[in-house]
């Protein structure tokens, strides 16, 4: 990047942003609202590129305020930001030292970033409830696991549990209701219900995530779901592949219960058997067909259309 002086790199928290630059010291903490936050975007050169990691919730403001200040935003995923501490033999972690690595990474690899692009406002409310149903999910699991030997508690458990469907019961319409808000999404969430072994659920994950961030193609895509292989290749050592799992968690969660509905049906029952013919286990096996899921999925957003089970046997 020519002009390393425009690259600030933003350690996010709950209150503040510390800001850091590339070979520059000094650090500038400002409060984490959107006051400060466009004060300190006026004070800054036009066109600078601003970078943070992704944290949820507390990097928004910052990164819709930047982007609309015509500023370059990158948001960057904080395992791979760990990984290049840990390459560039960072010694300690601290806010200040955050941003200015959040800034020196941003230098060096500007060119292989994209830019962030703010999201559609239904499709952000639709990812935070597809977020809130799978927690939901998951505290119903371990509470069922946790209370289920215990018998004098046979019917305080029944009661909660009772609760808990009602409530992902209640989540599961105002996802619905999300979706008919805007019709595009309502359509693109029919074509995917389309896939065989794809449920509402699953469907509307991949409704938020493609229309939440852009990718330039399914390899990109693919690479979100965190769902392609690894290479461990060095000469002539060729070693075992294990998934990057880099991306959405939940979706690549989401698409491997699709894949076990999918193993399943007629269509991918025979894909199953070959896997599982040529040596692969059961869950190597799902991965390959959650992989073609999500690539089915990125193919029917392009094209606008349905899922055709012939076109697919022939592709197959």
């Amino acid at each position: 990047m020519d002009d390393k002086s425009k690259v600030y790199g933003v350690d996010v928290s709950k209150a503040t942003l510390e800001i850091g630059r590339y070979e520059v010291q000094t650090i500038q903490r400002i409060n984490n609202s959107a006051a400060s936050i466009a004060a300190w975007l006026a004070a800054i050169p036009a066109g600078s590129t601003v970078a943070m990691e992704a944290t949820g919730e507390y990097h928004r403001v910052l990164a819709h305020a930047a982007h609309a200040a015509g500023m370059v935003v990158l948001v960057l995923n904080p395992k791979v930001l760990k990984h290049y501490a840990r390459a560039v033999g960072q010694r300690g972690k601290t806010d200040r030292t955050d941003a200015q690595l959040i800034a020196r990474y941003a230098v060096h690899e500007r060119a292989k970033l994209m830019p962030w692009q703010p999201s559609a406002p239904a499709a952000d409310a639709l990812a935070k409830l597809l977020v809130r149903r799978h927690a939901l999910v998951n505290a119903r699991q371990m509470l069922e696991q946790s209370l289920g030997p215990i018998a004098v508690l046979k019917t305080q458990r029944q009661a909660l549990f009772a609760s808990m469907k009602r409530m992902i019961m209640h989540l599961d319409l105002l996802v619905a209701k999300e979706l008919a808000r805007v019709p595009a999404l309502a359509a693109l969430h029919r074509r995917l219900m389309s896939i065989v072994g794809v449920g509402p659920v699953v469907s509307a994950q991949l409704v938020a995530c493609l229309t939440r961030l852009h990718f330039h193609n399914e390899r990109a895509f693919i690479a979100y779901t965190g769902l392609d292989p690894r290479p461990d290749d060095s000469g002539t050592h060729r070693g075992r592949r294990y998934l990057s799992k880099h991306g959405n968690a939940l979706l690549r969660c989401l698409l491997f219960n699709g894949a076990m509905a999918a193993m399943r049906t007629k269509l991918f029952k025979p894909l199953y058997l070959r896997l599982r013919t040529r040596g692969l286990a059961s869950t190597p096996a799902m991965v390959i067909i959650a992989r073609k899921l999500a690539r089915i999925a990125f193919a029917l957003y392009k094209s606008g259309q349905m899922f055709d089970p012939e076109k697919y046997l022939k592709s197959a």
